[in-house]
């Protein structure tokens, strides 16, 4: 099987994740027959971190994009170390980007338990950056990536960081 095919569950893993943080809230409410609601001004808060969180995640995508791949590279995944842009300032940016849309949607529901549930998200995009893509990074490149670890960390939720990463797709 080839590193492609191996790779391809990483798409089912998000889904997964977002699907048992909200079952486990509902089934929670269920159990205790209720509930509990955090007011309206939830939602405001929820907008904007599902929107932070979405647009993390899609400058990510695009400069991983244009940036990641050698002319004639043919696989989704990158083959070049993407250091520019949002990733300039964060190694693992699409991961933090996925971490907060599930609060933003609990914030968005207004449930105190999809809320304390999608703490699972925020568990599962560190355990993930920690157990399987570091070491593939660090596999894949090396002297390169190491230096890279040492002078950005895994995640950041600086506007200036996502600033510079949109700064950096203005110029594609």
């Amino acid at each position: 099987m080839t590193k492609n095919k191996k790779g391809i569950w990483k798409f089912f893993f998000w889904p997964a994740v977002w699907i048992m943080v909200f079952f486990a809230a509902s089934l929670l409410d269920k159990q205790y027959d209720r509930s509990p609601s955090m007011g309206h001004w939830s939602i405001p808060v929820g907008i904007a971190v599902l929107l932070w969180g979405l647009t993390v995640h899609i400058v990510a995508g695009k400069t991983l994009k244009k940036r990641g791949h050698t002319t004639g590279h043919k696989s989704i995944w990158p083959d070049q170390l993407v250091t520019s842009g949002i990733y300039s300032c964060m190694r693992h940016p699409q991961h933090l980007g996925l971490a907060l849309i599930p609060l933003g949607i609990a914030l968005l529901l207004g449930s105190i338990t999809a809320i304390f549930t999608s703490g699972w998200a925020i568990l599962a995009a560190s355990l993930f950056v920690i157990i399987i893509e570091e070491p593939e990074c660090q596999e894949k490149f090396s002297d390169e990536y190491f230096r890279y670890m040492q002078r950005t960390p895994p995640l950041s939720l600086s506007v200036k960081c996502l600033a510079t990463g949109w700064k950096e797709l203005k110029k594609f």
